[in-house]
């Protein structure tokens, strides 16, 4: 993975834009879409990258474009731990804490967006559901990369986090389901190494589909293709 998600959604959109692109977010502004009927770009990028996307590549965002995963991926860690399996399903209640979070927000009366201040460089009222945005954005991504940290050292895995917490990865796990793009063996008889499922960081049983002459159904792959790279005999492709 290259820092280019990091350049354009922490940098770019994060920090000059004062951008979110969380799911907390999304929600805000799928809530905004039901009253208004605007498709802002926040929903945009969540339905190509996360809803529509990995009906084509899969869960290729989480490989290739996660600005979270992509602090992580450069931790000094080199082993690379399995994650037990009852670990997983801690993702399901803080999707659902990531989902409630904005609508209990709005029950209650949080205006967020319709909300001025007087902005003496400006000279005029100006929004401030901008600077929202902003301090979910901060909170949020602080909170996150804390926590993958503390558990990739824990667990001894870069990609604990992705594992155990992300609550986007279950978001992403339905349609790639039925993505037109897999690793698939190549051809090339399988020695059973082992090495695939060595490399792989989200614990895929790569091996398995390959001997079989399958292609890699699990939607924990998110197509990194360091199976790829390290099978000795090119049986995957």
């Amino acid at each position: 993975m290259s820092f280019d998600s990091c350049d354009c959604f922490l940098v770019f959109l994060g920090i000059l834009q004062r951008e979110n692109m969380q799911i907390e977010e999304t929600v805000f502004y799928f809530a905004y879409f039901l009253s208004t009927g605007i498709f802002t770009r926040v929903l945009i990028h969540y339905a190509i990258a996360k809803v529509v996307g990995p009906l084509f590549y899969g869960r290729g965002f989480c490989g290739w474009g996660c600005y979270t995963a992509a602090l992580l991926e450069w931790l000094p860690i080199k082993e690379n731990k399995t994650i037990p399996k009852n670990l997983t399903y801690i993702r399901i209640p803080v999707l659902i804490i990531s989902l409630l979070v904005p609508f209990i927000l709005i029950k209650l009366g949080y205006d967020y967006y319709n909300r001025h201040i007087y902005s003496p460089i400006d000279g005029a009222f100006i929004e401030t559901h901008k600077w929202d945005q902003f301090i979910w954005f901060l909170a949020g991504y602080i909170s996150y990369y804390i926590i993958g940290i503390i558990l990739a050292f824990a667990y001894k895995k870069k990609r604990a986090f992705c594992k155990i917490f992300c609550p986007v990865s279950l978001v992403m796990k339905l349609p790639s389901r039925f993505s037109l793009v897999k690793i698939k063996p190549s051809g090339n008889k399988c020695i059973k190494c082992g090495k695939c499922n060595e490399v792989c960081p989200m614990d895929v049983n790569v091996q398995k589909y390959i001997e079989n002459g399958q292609k890699v159904l699990s939607t924990e792959c998110i197509f990194c293709r360091n199976c790829i790279h390290k099978c000795p005999v090119k049986a995957i492709k």
